[in-house]
């Protein structure tokens, strides 16, 4: 029997190609942090989870078991969610995709004893490998580092360290402060395992937008009593990410944005139902490596429960 892994690293996605060349971004950031991580012996898993599978299309799920059979089940495996969770969880039709509740499908399976949920075409870098190969991460303490978004225009299919190390490569650094060490967190949130589900994951309270999910995250954490701490090592992104380069486009209708309205109120905390993550949810094994999670009410929150929200006043007001 496999040992547990000491670090998951969950993503979603679908076969849809968002955000142009997808499938290549995920093959290409998937292979450099596996290859890199089994040279620094950090015993590691890949949990990719398929939300909204685009009807028709061969899941991507199958497309990663097929070109990574190697990986299977041991280090690589995934979770395809039934289509009807998406419209039963959402409170707002404009959105097309929601990760954070499909992170959390991952986050309640995974078997590392820390995780890491972060997008598809993330990097890590030297001094990140450095902090993993320490064993030296603690409980109960939500990490957190920055984002260095490099230039649209590199050529992801051939990604190493001269191009990541770069500075000539890089379009933006986005920088994190004290307390709560939000921006671009969807990246990179680092937490053990057992704080990960003591916390329900992400917030499935509030489902009409999925923007600042994240951030609202690290105020659930530091609320709970957890440690928020910057690594100074960073992580590297390929391009400006959604919200960055399409912000533009609904700068004057946010009501039409796929990501919601990104002025909610993201100090208010939630606490999930104790069905999250589809935790009710019947899961069938299709092939090794690749479960399905078949639809059920049982598992879906109700429309509204107002007494699932939770008004803090953190210290920083006075």
């Amino acid at each position: 029997m496999t040992p547990d892994p000491y670090l998951t690293i969950i993503v979603t996605g679908r076969n849809d190609d968002f955000g142009g060349n997808f499938n290549a971004r995920l093959f290409g950031a998937l292979e450099f942090n596996h290859a890199h991580l089994t040279e620094r012996g950090i015993p590691h898993e890949f949990v990719f989870v398929e939300w909204r599978p685009v009807p028709g299309k061969l899941w991507l799920s199958e497309v990663l078991i097929d070109r990574y059979p190697q990986l299977v089940p041991h280090t690589l495996s995934c979770f395809v969610a039934d289509a009807a969770y998406h419209e039963a969880y959402s409170l707002n039709q404009k959105l097309q995709f929601q990760e954070f509740i499909a992170k959390n499908i991952a986050i309640r399976r995974c078997r590392g004893a820390f995780i890491l949920t972060t997008n598809t075409d993330v990097y890590l870098s030297r001094g990140m490998l450095d902090v993993l190969a320490a064993r030296e991460l603690e409980p109960r303490v939500l990490y957190r580092t920055v984002r260095i978004d490099l230039k649209e225009d590199l050529d992801s299919d051939r990604i190493d360290w001269a191009i990541l190390e770069d500075e000539r490569n890089y379009d933006h650094v986005n920088e994190i402060e004290p307390p709560y060490y939000t921006n671009a967190s969807g990246d990179f949130l680092l937490l053990d395992r057992d704080s990960y589900q003591e916390l329900r994951g992400f917030n499935e309270v509030y489902r009409a937008a999925k923007v600042h999910m994240d951030s609202n995250f690290c105020r659930k954490a530091y609320s709970s009593g957890m440690r928020l701490q910057a690594l100074e090592a960073p992580v590297y992104h390929v391009g400006l990410g959604t919200l960055n380069s399409q912000a533009p486009l609904y700068r004057d209708r946010p009501g039409d944005a796929p990501w919601g309205n990104a002025r909610w109120k993201r100090d208010v905390l939630y606490v999930n139902p104790d069905s999250w993550g589809l935790g009710a949810a019947p899961v069938r094994q299709i092939r090794p490596g690749l479960s399905y999670l078949d639809f059920t009410w049982d598992t879906v929150p109700p429309l509204v429960a107002l007494d699932r929200v939770v008004v803090v006043r953190y210290p920083t007001e006075a």
